[in-house]
């Protein structure tokens, strides 16, 4: 099985990105955050492991890849999570693209990219840095760095001429979306896209959210589960809810000439389709 492959194999009518493939160097996560959607389809998604034959592998897909091709790297684990320090898979693929053309998007909420600074000149990228919180990063990514490391990360990485977007996501009613705000006035000076989303349950990490905050239980399980509606594989807060948290985000960044889209939200007037994963900021 090829380990790049093209993105969104639910084929989702939801999501608006440009066509891409994706890459996971890891299988995985140790990141351990509490609101992860992927934990529900990966086994033993908090235990990460590294990909077998990684470079092998990838070496024999990227022979088959388009030039030009833009791969993002990563849409279900990070690319940059603890186990990177030891195997280092992501700066290895990034070294076999150096003298090759295609198009790389990194996601990541870690400082260490700050590491591969001298590839990452050399490649064409963009990078999206994910932020949930000030405060409660600890509680809710138990295993990722800081939100003072990843400030630090987005500062330098846009002084070194790198692309910069945020993904400010997801949106949890009642936990961060005040402290969302404040993270969107703090990254402002140095990003130029924002990509919003709202909190999608499932059973796992609704579970999850609700034993680590269970004075938000009774409130959360009425929207979600009483009122909430499905859509694709999770469950939705109503469109007004998901409307007033994303509409004080929506016209601060465009306060700020941010460019501003959404993630799988439903909204037509937020949507801002092959723009909204940051992708084409890469030069």
């Amino acid at each position: 099985m090829p380990y790049i492959q093209p993105f969104d194999p639910w084929k989702s009518s939801l999501c608006t990105c440009p066509p891409k493939y994706s890459l996971n160097p890891y299988t995985g996560c140790g990141h351990r955050c509490l609101y992860c959607y992927a934990t529900s389809f990966i086994k033993d998604f908090y235990k990460p492991r590294p990909k077998k034959d990684f470079l092998k592998i990838v070496e024999r897909d990227l022979r088959k890849l388009p030039e030009n091709s833009l791969i993002s790297l990563s849409n279900s684990s990070d690319p940059y999570q603890p186990l990177e320090s030891t195997y280092r898979y992501t700066r290895k693929f990034l070294e076999l693209l150096a003298e090759k053309n295609y198009k790389i998007l990194i996601i990541t909420k870690s400082d260490l990219i700050l590491r591969d600074l001298d590839l990452l000149k050399r490649l064409r990228c963009a990078v999206s840095i994910t932020i949930t919180s000030k405060t409660l990063t600890s509680k809710l990514e138990p295993g990722a760095p800081s939100y003072e490391k990843r400030l630090q990360a987005i500062k330098a990485l846009s002084e070194a001429g790198i692309p910069v977007s945020v993904r400010l996501d997801p949106i949890i009613h009642g936990l961060n979306e005040k402290e969302i705000l404040e993270i969107l006035e703090e990254i402002s000076p140095y990003v130029k896209h924002i990509t919003a989303s709202t909190y999608k349950a499932k059973p796992d990490s609704l579970k999850r959210l609700n034993d680590a905050f269970p004075e938000k239980r009774a409130f959360w399980e009425e929207l979600y589960l009483k009122e909430g509606k499905r859509l694709g594989n999770a469950i939705y807060l109503k469109d007004k809810i998901r409307y007033e948290l994303i509409n004080p985000l929506y016209k601060k960044a465009k306060e700020y000439k941010i460019s501003f889209a959404t993630c799988r939200e439903a909204l037509k007037m937020f949507e801002n389709p092959q723009k909204c994963d940051g992708s084409f900021l890469i030069p």
